[in-house]
């Protein structure tokens, strides 16, 4: 499972100055005529003490194609060739002018970076180490969440599990559900999906009671409830197996999925091409790999159907 923080670090990462947007508004503004291209550009570096040596400096660190905007808040956030080396020394790869401002912006520098290492993540990067200062993540707390049995958790992962309040309360929570092998990535899913005792009851009233961590985490998904099954059963196509429920909700179950699959090559078909056509979008090769058979199933149940 993978889990995105660029969103949360966009939000709350402090703001540039005024004068910093007004630079990147300018970048991006068309303003007519080169001539007042030119003049604002000028202006714009006297006023921040945007030098063509400072330019050349930091170019020669791999920051050569930076806006106005960029450039702004390299001065304003006293970011120079030293800072730049100095980050750089870290060892994390390919770092963009964003995440050296954001770096900047938090005060992070190499000593802090190799706190995080010392707490026993080695492979990070740069929105990671950014969004660990921004959640203020307290090193008790991973310490509780390692001894929880989750000891190859990502930084990411930390990250997400301290944001969710995720602790020793919810995994036996999760854990007297009857998932026990569950790492870290599904355990958020199971706090994001909100899955408790009521939820596996629920399934358990559709009769759907032999379900495993993923499939749970599917039937929730896909808000799997007593009208979906009343769908499922309309069309002789329930025989309460959750990965059969997932499949037909996946395939989006109505008269339109039986007309076109009867109308099927079924000796010349993709199945990952025919679930795009019937949701509009592409899907996750894992997500499809691990459901493959069973879509391939319900095609096959489909066409055998006497309608």
């Amino acid at each position: 499972m993978n889990i995105h923080f660029w969103t949360k670090i966009k939000t709350i990462t402090p703001s540039l100055t005024p004068s910093t947007i007004i630079g990147g508004m300018l970048l991006m503004g068309n303003i007519s005529g080169a001539n007042a291209n030119e003049y604002n550009r000028v202006q714009i570096n006297n006023n921040h003490g945007i030098t063509s040596e400072f330019i050349e400096s930091v170019a020669k660190l791999g920051f050569e194609h930076l806006s106005h905007g960029e450039l702004i808040a390299f001065i304003e956030h006293n970011i120079n060739a030293d800072y730049i080396e100095e980050i750089q020394t870290i060892g994390l790869i390919n770092m963009n002018a964003g995440e050296l401002i954001g770096f900047s912006a938090h005060d992070i520098d190499a000593k802090y970076v190799d706190e995080i290492r010392q707490l026993g993540f080695s492979n990070i990067n740069a929105g990671e180490v950014i969004a660990f200062k921004v959640q203020g993540v307290d090193p008790k707390y991973i310490e509780e969440i390692h001894a929880l049995g989750f000891e190859s958790i990502s930084l990411g992962e930390m990250i997400a599990f301290d944001e969710h309040n995720i602790d020793l309360t919810k995994v036996n929570e999760v854990q007297q559900l009857g998932f026990t092998d569950i790492d870290a990535g599904e355990m958020l899913a199971f706090s994001m999906l909100d899955i408790n005792q009521a939820f596996v009851d629920k399934m358990a009233g559709l009769g759907l009671t032999q379900i495993n961590k993923n499939e749970i985490l599917r039937l929730k998904q896909y808000n799997v409830d007593q009208a979906a099954i009343n769908t499922i059963k309309h069309y002789g196509l329930y025989n309460q197996q959750a990965n059969t429920v997932i499949a037909l909700m996946m395939l989006k179950v109505d008269d339109s999925l039986i007309t076109e699959v009867k109308a099927l090559d079924i000796d010349n078909y993709s199945i990952a091409d025919f679930l795009s056509s019937r949701t509009g979008k592409r899907h996750n090769s894992r997500h499809i790999l691990e459901m493959h058979d069973e879509l391939v199933n319900v095609v096959a149940t489909i066409r055998r159907l006497k309608i």
